[in-house]
């Protein structure tokens, strides 16, 4: 074996075992974090990438209501869903902040954030439609790999029943299909996750639509995007992807107003 990949092979032993270590220690009870912000304050407050994902996390442990924390321990076991515990706390200060009454994911997988969406809304009582574009499949891309032995939107709809919340409007099929396109420019949303392909043609096409049909004031979240930027993630945590990143860094950092982002999520606004 190289010095390369007895290297590489030591880095993930090592992130492996102290990666549970560190994200303990980034859920001790902190006076500086200990805040009920919302996101606006909290990206006032804490301007630097790190420290607003340090909030985000400390939020989850120590202020976050149980049933939304519940909901995120039951996608991670049988790893039903990817994230992390940041960005439940994200959802929940931005849906708590901005209210919106027209939602949008483009990549579901099993159904961790369009659940969570439908849940915080109940919590928080107010009228929010959730609709979900995705192929339900295990295709992948570029940089993803995804199990073939689940059945993807029997999942989702599962999921749904699980949490006993009213089921979303869901489109099988690719970003790209003219199906899902017309599904997008049928709504002028007020909130889009873009969670799909993560290839930089395909993550830009998307990116491009979904800002078109994005209301006035709308909100715009793009996954795995924060490579190239001041976040140093943590063990536990992730920065992102080439092209998603390329697609926040060279566009919608110069079209749109960018609001944060916690670890690789990064939130921009329809001006």
């Amino acid at each position: 074996m190289n010095d390369r990949l007895w290297k590489k092979l030591n880095n993930k032993i090592a992130k492996k075992l102290y990666a549970p270590v560190q994200e303990r220690w980034y859920g001790r009870h902190q006076r500086l974090y200990d805040l009920d912000l919302t996101f606006s304050e909290a990206v006032s407050r804490y301007p630097e990438r790190n420290a607003l994902y340090a909030y985000m996390h400390h939020y989850f442990v120590h202020r976050l209501p149980q049933g939304i924390k519940d909901h995120r321990t039951y996608f991670k076991q049988n790893l039903r869903g990817f994230g992390e515990d940041a960005f439940h706390a994200m959802w929940w200060l931005l849906l708590r902040e901005y209210r919106p009454g027209c939602c949008l994911e483009i990549g579901v997988y099993r159904g961790q954030v369009i659940s969570l969406w439908t849940m915080t809304a109940k919590y928080l009582d107010f009228p929010c439609k959730v609709n979900g574009i995705s192929p339900f499949t295990p295709i992948g891309d570029g940089v993803s790999v995804y199990r073939e032995d689940v059945d993807y939107l029997t999942d989702t709809k599962k999921s749904f029943e699980f949490f006993r919340l009213p089921a979303p409007a869901l489109v099988k099929a690719l970003s790209t299909d003219a199906e899902a396109m017309a599904h997008v420019a049928s709504h002028k949303w007020n909130l889009i996750y873009i969670d799909g392909c993560h290839d930089f043609d395909i993550s830009l096409k998307d990116y491009r639509l979904c800002r078109e049909y994005l209301a006035s004031g709308g909100l715009l979240v793009l996954d795995d995007a924060s490579l190239g930027t001041s976040f140093r993630p943590p063990l536990f945590s992730f920065a992102g992807h080439p092209g998603s990143s390329r697609v926040a860094a060279e566009f919608a950092m110069k079209e749109m107003k960018y609001v944060g982002a916690v670890g690789h999520n990064n939130i921009f606004q329809k001006n």
